[in-house]
């Protein structure tokens, strides 16, 4: 299978907030259904499609809606280094743990993220 890229992402602005020069834009960010997770996070459509032109300072996850019949539960990071999504998940204590990162097999399905990224 294919690698999820930012191409792989469908990125909704609802609404932007300015306070002085900070912009506050929330949205949805629709993930593609059938790519597996990349090593190292899912990379991010650029800042601009954000609605920012300088950079981004925050970006927050939240509220998940997933496919039907798609059962995994995730925790997201935004890696702000590499402007990626890191996906976590939960694990039986014998394949090493809770929340360890996705591997390269897992296909995340088809869900949408509600976000609120603030910058300028």
């Amino acid at each position: 299978m294919t690698a999820l890229t930012s191409a792989s992402w469908t990125l909704t602005v609802l609404d932007t907030i300015r306070t002085g020069k900070k912009k506050w834009v929330f949205g949805t960010l629709l993930l593609a259904a059938t790519d597996t997770y990349p090593d190292g996070g899912v990379p991010l459509p650029v800042i601009g499609q954000f609605g920012f032109a300088v950079r981004m300072d925050a970006l927050i996850f939240f509220g998940v809606d997933a496919a039907a019949g798609t059962v995994a539960e995730y925790h997201t990071r935004w890696d702000k280094t590499n402007h990626k999504m890191l996906i976590f998940e939960e694990e039986a204590a014998a394949a090493g743990g809770p929340l360890l990162e996705a591997d390269t097999s897992e296909v995340p399905g088809a869900r949408t993220w509600n976000f609120l990224a603030i910058g300028s």
